[in-house]
């Protein structure tokens, strides 16, 4: 792996790991439990593409901030496409306000510490 990514993914792992373990232990509908763990997973997916890409734009010699926008963009379009997935799927089983309130929030979480790891 390259510079800076051994130490995102850790990141990930302790954030996405971290909130589908704690969810487990605090909540008693399986469901929830599902839908946290799922989004979570997802979200995991989702910073990952989105720090291949800025890590992509910036081998481009593009700017930190043009590189981290356009992560930002591929986060966004995952947000919308899985909320729509989440809202128009009902066969999947998953609750949508834990499931979106976690992609976001894990999305979110991850992507204020993405410029450290982006610089290296």
């Amino acid at each position: 792996m390259g510079r800076g990514w051994i130490g995102f993914v850790g990141v990930l792992a302790v954030a996405g790991g971290g909130a589908a373990a704690l969810v487990s232990l605090v909540s008693r509908d399986p469901l929830v439990v599902r839908a946290v763990t799922v989004s979570a997973g997802l979200a995991v997916a989702a910073q990952l593409a989105g720090f291949g890409c800025a890590k992509y734009l910036l081998y481009r010699k593009l700017h930190l901030f043009a590189a981290w926008g356009g992560a930002m963009a591929v986060r966004f379009v995952t947000l919308g496409a899985y909320a729509l997935v989440v809202f128009k799927r009902p066969d999947l089983m998953l609750v949508p306000a834990p499931a979106l309130v976690t992609f976001a929030a894990l999305l979110m979480a991850t992507s204020i510490v993405e410029p450290i790891f982006l610089n290296r």
